[in-house]
């Protein structure tokens, strides 16, 4: 498989520094982008997130969107994966520094990253099944606001909801509330309303999961970013969004059957969602 680092499309496998932090110690940041027929989805929105995450964490490097869009249209073209859905993952570390914990600026070189290939959506066996981890999220840790490479306690409470037969595990803040689930955003309808938890309590920023906000307000949807009581998980409709699937229903055990409304909602807010997505990839491509 062809993968773009540093500028260069390679397809060697011994193409990592040893000394680079974001093995050694997850010091970097990333982004999944979905392709459809080889064309990015929201590029612009996950190139923004990841040179806001890369400023927060002091990692000094160009993230040039165009020649990331280049790399991204080149190795859909080298992978096979110019038909039908594919993957994009932009990495970036701080790169290879000196031993230890400290850094200064000026002294790593930083690491960027693509690799690409064609992913083939989960079948759609209903609403997605979701627990509540024990691994819990720190809504005060500058990891929960940025999409960085620390990602162990998501890898944790996904394992766990592998084990328990689940789909995904709902990750509950240092308040036992709600903040996300181990790869996707929350969110609740109840009655007339959109609730999703802000990022203040340990919801990542997600991309998608400001599309979904921006397109319910257009529909005249009542938002309410607030907190999220972990009792309201089996009280309310819930859906799950993240870049490769969009959005998707999920269900808590024990929870009841949600009303009519609440399905209708999704459904608009999934076509919603379709048509925006489609609007931006035209936009890329005739940018590109």
């Amino acid at each position: 498989m062809a993968f773009w680092l540093n500028g260069e499309i390679r397809e060697d496998r011994a193409a990592i520094h040893i000394a680079d932090r974001g093995f050694l110690l997850g010091d970097g940041v990333f982004e999944t982008v979905l392709l459809m027929d080889g064309r990015p989805a929201f590029f612009s929105a996950h190139i923004r997130r990841m040179r806001a995450g890369a400023a927060a964490l002091g990692i000094e490097a160009e993230i040039d969107e165009r020649a990331l869009a280049d790399a991204v249209t080149t190795l859909a073209a080298r992978n096979e994966a110019t038909k039908g859905s594919a993957w994009a993952r932009l990495t970036l570390t701080r790169g290879v520094g000196p031993r230890g914990l400290a850094f200064v600026k000026g002294e790593c070189s930083p690491t960027f990253l693509v690799t690409l290939n064609r992913y083939a959506a989960p079948l759609d066996h209903g609403p997605a099944q979701v627990i509540v981890s024990k691994y819990g999220r720190n809504e005060h840790s500058i990891t929960a606001r940025w999409k960085t490479l620390n990602y162990l306690d998501n890898v944790m409470a996904k394992e766990e909801a592998t084990v328990a037969g689940a789909d995904d595990a709902i990750m509950l803040n240092s308040a036992r509330r709600v903040a996300c689930a181990s790869t996707s955003n929350v969110f609740l309808i109840r009655g007339d309303s959109l609730k999703t938890p802000p990022p203040e309590e340990g919801a990542m920023p997600g991309v998608v999961r400001a599309i979904v906000l921006e397109e319910a307000e257009k529909a005249g949807i009542e938002i309410l970013a607030a907190p999220v009581e972990s009792a309201e998980l089996v009280a309310s409709a819930l859906f799950l969004t993240n870049s490769l699937i969009g959005l998707r229903p999920a269900a808590k055990a024990g929870a009841r059957a949600p009303a009519e409304s609440a399905l209708a909602m999704i459904g608009e807010l999934k076509s919603r969602y379709k048509a925006a997505m489609m609007a931006d990839i035209e936009a890329f491509e005739a940018a590109h």
